[in-house]
């Protein structure tokens, strides 16, 4: 197995802890993600994972997935938009948990053996996706644009794109890649979504622990982005950036200080939305 190989391996890995943080917030009095198969997705061993890190450690991941709930929500309610893709699909849930709008399709990239899982517990419990959902089996290093375009994605109308979780796993560079081939595909009026550390992240004491257990795990943190709005701006998106906690995001749940986002010198996680202008 190659290096790429054994390192999307552990990526894929994580995405059972993001699973099980979505299984335990079901258990909270008001959960702000109501996930029923996150537990068997999730596995014994992203539970496992729970039970060692403890909850604490899930609320990052839940406020993360219901920021990017609503922001689907929004821009697909009442709008042109009937196109949304998934990359890095993962362990997703968003095809059965979200009311998406009448004729949406939902692509879902991720690889073949992810894909498969995951089929295979919704069959399981016979639950039907809430929209058409199309899986596109392919690797996000190679073809992913092409194998998209063969499944349907019609580039000429606007589309939503989501990258949560994923883009900080790879090289700088493949995240620019990736970035220009969304680019490419997207018509005037898409929409794009993704989260991604700055580069203090990558070296701060206080984020250290967290990204010495990702290295352990074999799935280190590699890309940040000082600047997002400057680097979308330059491919033709306008964007903005949230952080977790700020404003409204946090819901109530957020103890942890935000950093203003001009604090160049102190860590932050970007929620990055931007809508395509040419």
């Amino acid at each position: 197995m190659t290096e790429t190989a054994d390192h999307l391996d552990a990526v894929g890995a994580t995405a059972r802890w993001t699973a099980a943080a979505r299984a335990y917030e079901r258990t909270q009095p008001e959960p702000l993600v109501d996930d029923p198969w996150a537990e068997e997705l999730a596995g014994d061993a992203g539970m496992a994972w729970l039970a060692q890190k403890g909850p604490d450690t899930t609320l990052p991941m839940v406020i993360r997935t219901r920021f990017f709930d609503d922001w689907l929500a929004e821009v697909t309610a009442g709008g042109p938009i009937r196109q949304a893709v998934l990359l890095g699909a993962g362990l997703d849930t968003r095809a059965w948990r979200l009311p998406w709008p009448e004729g949406l399709t939902l692509f879902e990239v991720d690889r073949e053996t992810v894909l498969n899982e995951k089929a295979a517990v919704f069959e399981e419990a016979a639950a039907l996706p809430r929209c058409r959902r199309v899986p596109v089996p392919a690797d996000l290093s190679e073809g992913w644009a092409c194998s998209l375009l063969a499944a349907g994605l019609n580039p000429i109308d606007p589309a939503v794109w989501l990258a949560e979780g994923l883009l900080f796993y790879l090289p700088d560079e493949s995240v620019r890649e990736v970035l220009r081939a969304v680019t490419h595909l997207a018509a005037a009026g898409s929409r794009l979504g993704f989260d991604i550390p700055n580069r203090v992240v990558l070296s701060s004491p206080w984020t250290k622990p967290w990204l010495d257990m990702q290295a352990a795990a074999g799935a280190p943190w590699l890309a940040a982005m000082d600047d997002p709005t400057a680097e979308l701006g330059a491919l033709g998106w306008r964007a903005s950036v949230t952080q977790p906690g700020e404003g409204d995001t946090g819901h109530g749940r957020w103890t942890l200080p935000v950093p203003p986002a001009a604090a160049v010198d102190l860590p932050h996680s970007w929620y990055v939305t931007a809508v395509r202008t040419r």
